[in-house]
């Protein structure tokens, strides 16, 4: 009887047990600094930000992204960090910022995609990088325009940069228009695989009963709606 009372006070003890959990990083309550248990990981006065906005985890876990604002938190720094919290890198630079949280990662968290901006404040100079969808390899660091960046069919997507609303064709890559979707329009859905036609890339969308070919660099992934 006491070996029975002795296993089953010891099987207690292992189902009570907390499950292992990874320390994860914690924005501190001014949102000046990134830390993780009393590592500080970002400092707004050594690492060049006004204040941390969010975080952003790629679908694995294996990395996470940290904005820290700029101008007006449209003008955006990024620091690209392992879960672990090591291999910290920083993806942006004078005149290449984040558009606020304009950010996606790959669903293998190879790659990070940002919409860039050179100022919304300020004139660039000449040679300032170009706007638009930027992809940065995890693995290499290397930087480029994001030709790798597909719309995922299980994703939300908001029009973003189109002032008076998104013209939706019929077919990739056709001049004829068939609809517009609002400026501030939410919930899109995609259908499929997208079609590159020249420099534009169409991706097919549905948006309540309607549907079409829209240009994907004027969609961002957002949360779902409310509903």
């Amino acid at each position: 009887m006491k070996i029975i009372y002795t296993v089953i006070l010891l099987w207690g003890s292992i189902c009570s047990a907390p499950a292992f959990q990874v320390n994860k990083p914690v924005i501190s309550e001014d949102r000046m600094l990134l830390k993780l248990n009393e590592t500080v990981l970002l400092d707004n006065v050594k690492d060049g930000y006004m204040s941390l906005l969010n975080l952003h985890y790629c679908p694995t876990g294996q990395f996470y992204l940290a904005i820290g604002c700029g101008f007006e938190c449209n003008d955006n720094a990024g620091f690209i960090f392992k879960v672990d919290g090591t291999g910290k890198k920083k993806i942006t630079a004078r005149w290449d910022y984040i558009l606020q949280e304009k950010i996606e990662w790959s669903d293998d968290c190879k790659k990070l995609f940002y919409y860039r901006v050179n100022s919304t404040g300020a004139n660039p100079p000449r040679k300032a990088p170009t706007r638009g969808w930027v992809q940065f390899d995890t693995k290499t660091g290397r930087k480029g325009p994001a030709s790798s960046r597909r719309l995922k069919p299980n994703a939300f997507y908001s029009v973003f940069n189109s002032p008076k609303g998104l013209l939706v064709h019929d077919a990739a890559g056709r001049s004829r228009n068939t609809w517009r979707l609002p400026a501030d329009a939410k919930g899109i859905r995609i259908t499929g695989k997208g079609r590159r036609a020249g420099n534009i890339t169409w991706a097919p969308i549905i948006f309540g009963v309607q549907s079409g070919w829209v240009n994907q660099d004027y969609l961002f992934e957002a949360p779902p709606p409310v509903k």
